[in-house]
This record gives structure tokens, C-alpha cells and sequence, in this order.
């Protein structure tokens, strides 16, 4: 019967992105932390007992590690490249073909399958944001779900990366979707100023 429920959660949960957390379910968000990035000026409220790593690699966000084991939850900004959108920028179609690619090679050079979704327009931080989403199994053969969520301006664009296990998918959407309603894009994507 148990799983019975998650088959039909996860259908549920594939075909409709992430949702907004219900009020009923909820989490209290008293005591939680908040990060501010230095760069780009994005923040979010997070959980206290989510451990807050290092600096990415490039500069240009964090990973946040939540309490289940194989989680992350990465923010990080960027710069906007030549594309056919607006003012000779890249289009979030453009930036969300080129994402889609990028993710498919990585994972390809690990002989890993990706088993993808279909994408979703969503907002994020109230701008129009696409989701992409995936899964797979990772080299312990554990099945993985991400969802790499961006919005792009003519300057900037955001992004949110979420990794996490399959089987803490019900138990972890709830305080996920409370953490992206806490979103803030920081400075004006489109200006690059406050």
C-alpha cells in the first residue's frame, strides 16, 4: 500500500513541478537561518539544522546540505551570454536548451541514464523561471531525482539546483517548497542593480 502511495505522489508530484506548500502542511520557519549572496545579492531562508557549505567553485553561489543523506540544494547567479532574446541576451528557451545539454553530457561521461521530464514554466522569486527535472541512478544505484530551477534577465540570471533521493521525495517537498517561496532574486536581472 505504501507504495502504491508514492507511485501515485510521484505521478502526481512529475506532471505538476513543484507546488506550493499547502498551509496545512506547512513547516514552521522559526529559528531558520538566512543567506545572503555577496555577488549577485539573492537570498534565502533555510532551515537550522540545513548546514551551509562552502563557497562554489566559481564564486558565484553556495550549497546548502540538508539533514537527509544525498541532498543539496545549490543557489547560484550568473551572467547572461549573447543570445536571441532581448537586448542580443540569451532567451530562458536558449538558456534552458543549453542547460539541458550541458546536464546530459555530464552525466553521459559517468555512463549515467537520465531519465527527463518535461519542463515546466514556473516562476521563481515571482519572474518567469523554467524547471527542468530528472532522474537517475547514481553510482551506489540509488535513484536520484533534480530539479535545476532558472530565471534569466538581460544582465543576470538565477538558479536553483535540487538533488535529492527519490525515496525523500514526500518527506523533503514541503520544507523545499517553503525555502523557494523565502527566494528573494536579490538585484534586478534585468539592471544588475539593486
Amino acid at each position: 500500500m505504501r507504495i502504491l502511495r508514492i507511485l501515485v505522489l510521484t505521478a502526481l508530484f512529475w506532471e505538476s513541478g513543484i507546488l506550493p506548500v499547502s498551509a496545512d502542511s506547512a513547516p514552521d520557519m522559526a529559528g531558520w537561518k538566512k543567506y545572503t549572496d555577496d555577488k549577485f545579492g539573492f537570498s534565502v531562508e533555510y532551515p537550522h539544522e540545513w548546514r551551509l557549505g562552502e563557497p562554489l567553485s566559481d564564486g558565484l553561489g553556495v550549497t546548502l546540505y540538508p539533514p537527509w543523506p544525498k541532498s543539496q540544494f545549490s543557489l547560484s547567479g550568473f551572467l547572461n551570454t549573447p543570445g536571441t532574446g532581448r537586448d542580443g541576451g540569451q532567451s530562458l528557451s536558449e538558456f534552458a536548451a543549453a542547460r539541458r545539454q550541458i546536464i546530459q553530457d555530464q552525466y553521459a561521461s559517468k555512463n549515467i541514464s537520465l531519465q527527463w521530464e518535461r519542463e515546466h514554466i514556473i516562476t521563481l522569486a515571482g519572474r518567469p523561471a523554467i524547471q527542468l527535472t530528472f532522474a537517475y541512478r547514481d553510482d551506489t544505484q540509488t535513484a536520484m531525482l533534480e530539479f535545476h530551477i532558472f530565471s534569466i534577465g538581460r544582465t543576470e540570471g538565477r538558479d536553483v539546483r535540487i538533488k535529492m533521493p527519490a525515496a525523500d521525495r514526500v518527506a523533503m517537498m514541503p520544507t523545499i517548497s517553503r525555502v523557494l517561496q523565502s527566494y528573494d532574486a536579490g538585484r534586478d536581472p534585468d539592471t544588475g542593480r539593486p
